[in-house]
């Protein structure tokens, strides 16, 4: 594989200008990260960061919704135009980003510059020549993203511009009670001579209103630092570091100058030549390469390739994901819809297609965000529903959920659980209630809010307390679910031990001992009052809570037995996970849809009637526990049938066109492809990939100006400054399901491979990616035949394969040795760490 030649068909190449930021060229390093775009002058970006909050869980400033903000640190422009032509013009620009190399090249007239986020310390480098007959002084211009001082009732941020030597510092500030979160950018060049001007009274030189004791009356004016640089041809250096602290006794200005005055020592080449090296590497670990006719194939392929670098840029070295909604490349502030938190029903669409990479390193931001919120949320289950494990909210904070008074905890536990009418709330708990944020899904009731006479007031959803997401569980085992692949792949027990058992037996333990589990007269634990979606409000057995139930409880029993923990739960896990109430079908009388007579049953969103009255199928089972895939045909038949079912039901209602499924949110070409419908999956895949749907489901279309997707293949689905990649992850899932599953039959069974189980007719393929047990799976398709196999044991065990070319002997080679001859449908080897084989068909 030439991976430079394989990985640059993805990259992103323009002639013109972008007309809107949300196009430029997206660079990160994981854990910082920026989109860069042009305006006819200068080339633009905003610094954002992962760590950087202007609030957490503990916020009583922020009750209306989307006024939450964080991530951004700073506004940079290197502007190359004083008095003189502009350099970025349509006809002659050329905008490039490298994804091998990970690197951005603009030119324009007479101007070049060449950007990258280097991967070793937080610090974007940039080469820039001036090849213009008459140069003109260049600007670097340091900008703040709000005035420099502003109160939000109890909370305030507070940005300060610094001159320390020749480096350029923007300082931000925000502090709530016990609340502080810190950032800085510093800024410097090399080889070539500059001035640092700022127009306040001193000229930046000394502070001008330090004397004043309070903040806001008599704040300083300038919100705008510039590093004005010698006229010269010829070529310089522009550093940017930036760090972040949530310490107050830290020095997060230091940091950042240190890591400039590193940076600029190396210089600029050194750190390219060490950057180069990194990406490079990066790429080796697993491709996937598609050719066809009619060039749908090829299309698929760059936008996966694309996604592989989107992550890599966004979560990696990080103690907390990128937001779901504008990750690290918001180009308009640190105000976006949805505010910051994170929604899991979003969030894990970025993540479920990293294991299949083999980059496990994307994961950990990720799981260190939830594990880090571990204690809050154990405490959220107890104070909030009289239960035990932990309580991870649909919707929450970075850090977590807020321990409540007391007297707020048992009042809201007794509401939630339908203990006491909604209409007998308390004064205090309305107004406890009040200063919470809407989003939140513990406040996630509160219906929209409307100010009168300078009040803000709400109206609740019409469901007492029932919000959108306010009684939806089926997250927590999802997290967890996470953290089970994690093990699956890697077969780390001390991570097993560690980070992922507490995880996992945390969410089956919340499930199985909230207040509203019954066992019924039919012998049966049911669950009632959850939502499912966002719907189903108030529902009985809802399909989300039950696809998690069944998914999470046999693997807290595999995983109790692999580590020998918990013995004495096991006969107790047992009888339930055995008792647990089927998945809600439409053959149940209470079926919120009922099947016709002689129809096949398929699954529904719940039993009984919901608040929503909600009447529909659901395909939740084949999502993300993977309770129904082309393996349940050999494990659980019959759920293997009605996933047919419920799939034929669908596409039905769709006549025939699985595009109209396939939203930027929408898993459907993860389903189609893992129950082996290759036309349906490619229907959906291109159609997710083109957006067209877009005018009837993104979120705030008309306020973000009616755009489907940028040059740069992001959308806005979910608002304004709200970036998404949401259905490149759909997309790099449903292609590696498509291409090579290995999940188990059920939850908790051994875990079988099966080769090129949905491929498009007409599709050429070739990958190499990882499965669960770390076997790396290496295979090539051309016009319909598998022209080569192999699989390589990185951590030996046995090997179970789904034979791809059906009955046919199968002969396994290592090296030029023939090994065996093996028969049947399922394929098993024996294999050791380090081991590589060979498959033929036997001809």
């Amino acid at each position: 594989m030439n991976y430079r030649e394989h990985v640059s068909r993805g990259d992103l190449h323009y002639e013109h200008t972008v007309k809107r930021s949300e196009g430029g060229l997206p660079i990160g390093n994981g854990r910082m990260g920026s989109l860069l775009w042009t305006s006819p002058s200068a080339v633009k970006m905003q610094l954002n960061r992962v760590d950087v909050y202007a609030n957490d869980r503990s916020t009583n400033s922020f009750n209306q919704r989307h006024s939450d903000y964080g991530y951004a640190c700073a506004f940079v422009d290197i502007d190359f135009v004083d008095y003189g032509e502009d350099v970025f013009q349509d006809g002659t620009v050329r905008q490039h980003l490298s994804l091998f190399d990970a690197t951005a090249v603009i030119s324009g007239n007479g101007i070049g510059l060449e950007a990258f986020a280097y991967d070793h310390s937080d610090v974007f480098a940039f080469k820039v020549e001036d090849r213009r007959e008459s140069p003109q002084g260049i600007n670097i211009k340091l900008k703040m993203l709000r005035p420099s001082e502003v109160a939000t009732k109890n909370h305030t941020a507070v940005s300060k511009l610094i001159v320390h030597k020749d480096v350029m510092i923007l300082k931000q500030e925000f502090r709530e009670g016990g609340y502080y979160c810190s950032s800085a950018v510093a800024v410097g060049i090399s080889n070539r001579d500059g001035i640092i001007r700022m127009n306040d009274e001193l000229g930046g030189k000394a502070p001008v209103t330090d004397f004043r004791v309070n903040k806001v009356l008599g704040q300083p004016n300038e919100t705008e630092m510039r590093l004005c640089m010698k006229p010269e041809t010829g070529n310089f250096e522009i550093f940017l570091a930036s760090s972040a602290t949530f310490d107050e006794n830290e020095d997060v200005v230091a940091s950042a100058v240190n890591q400039l005055e590193t940076a600029r020592k190396a210089g600029y080449e050194r750190l390219l030549q060490e950057h180069k090296v990194w990406w490079n590497e990066f790429w080796q670990k697993s491709y996937i390469r598609l050719s066809s006719d009619d060039g749908s194939a090829e299309f698929v392929e760059k936008h996966y390739t694309y996604y592989v670098y989107l992550m890599a840029s966004n979560s990696r070295g990080g103690k907390y994901a990128p937001n779901f909604g504008g990750m690290l490349l918001s180009p308009r502030g640190d105000l976006r819809h949805w505010g910051t938190m994170q929604w899991w029903s979003n969030l894990r669409l970025y993540y479920n297609a990293v294991l299949a990479t083999g980059h496990y390193e994307l994961m950990q931001p990720y799981f260190d965000m939830y594990s880090g919120m571990y204690d809050s949320c154990a405490k959220a289950a107890e104070q909030q529903w009289g239960s035990k494990g932990i309580y991870i909210p649909e919707t929450v904070w970075f850090n977590g959920v807020e321990e409540l008074p007391e007297d707020i905890a048992s009042e809201l536990r007794e509401l939630y659980l339908l203990l006491k009418p909604w209409e007998e709330r308390s004064e205090r708990f309305k107004q406890y209630a009040h200063n919470k944020h809407p989003h939140e899904s513990r406040w996630n009731w509160k219906g929209h809010e409307a100010w009168d006479q300078g009040n803000l007031v709400y109206s609740d959803k019409g469901w007492g307390p029932f919000g959108s997401t306010s009684h939806m569980f089926w997250n927590i085992a999802g997290i967890a679910y996470h953290y089970w692949n994690y093990y699956e792949f890697t077969k780390d027990r001390t991570w097993l031990k560690e980070r992922a058992y507490p995880m996992i037996k945390g969410a089956a333990e919340f499930l199985r001992n909230y207040p509203h589990m019954r066992l019924e007269d039919d012998g049966k634990y049911h669950m009632y009052n959850t939502i499912s979606g966002e719907k189903y409000i108030g529902g009985k057995d809802t399909i989300q809570v039950m696809s998690a139930l069944h998914g999470i409880m046999p693997v807290l029993l595999k995983a109790a037995n692999i580590l020998g923990e918990d013995q004495d739960m096991h006969p107790v896990w047992e009888e339930f996970y055995h008792n647990l109430a089927p998945l809600p079908r439409s053959d149940h009388p209470e079926a919120v849809f009922r099947s016709k007579e002689n129809q096949e049953p398929v699954w529904v969103g719940a039993i009984g009637q919901v608040l929503d009255d909600r009447r529909d199928i659901a395909t939740d089972p084949m999502r993300d526990f993977i309770l129904c895939s082309l393996e349940t045909a050999s494990v659980n038949p019959d759920w293997f049938k009605t996933g047919l079912a419920t799939l034929a039901n669908q596409q039905d209602r769709l006549e025939g066109d699985w595009g109209r499924a396939a939203t930027e949110m929408s898993s459907v070409a993860t389903m189609l492809a893992g129950m082996g419908m290759a036309d349906g999956f490619k229907q959906a895949v291109l159609a997710q990939l083109e957006c067209v749907n877009a005018d009837r489901e993104y979120c705030y279309y008309a306020d973000t100006g009616k755009i489907k997707y940028y040059d740069n293949r992001l959308t806005v689905r979910e608002g304004v400054n709200a970036i998404s990649a949401q259905r490149l992850g759909n997309m790099a899932n449903g292609l590696q399901v498509a291409l090579c599953q290995s999940q188990p039959g059920a939850p908790g069974r051994e875990p079988v491979i099966h080769v090129f189980p949905a491929i498009p007719d007409g599709w050429d393929a070739a990958f190499s990616l990882w499965c669960h047990g770390g076997f790396k799976v290496t295979s090539e398709i051309r016009c319909g035949v598998i022209i080569s196999l192999s699989i390589e044991s990185t951590l030996g065990g046995i090997c179970r394969l789904r034979n791809p070319w059906e009955e046919q002997q199968v002969s396994v080679k290592q090296g030029d040795r023939a090994l065996k001859f093996l028969n049947g449908s399922l394929i098993e080897i024996e294999t050791s760490a380090g081991e590589s084989f060979n498959l033929f068909v036997t001809r």
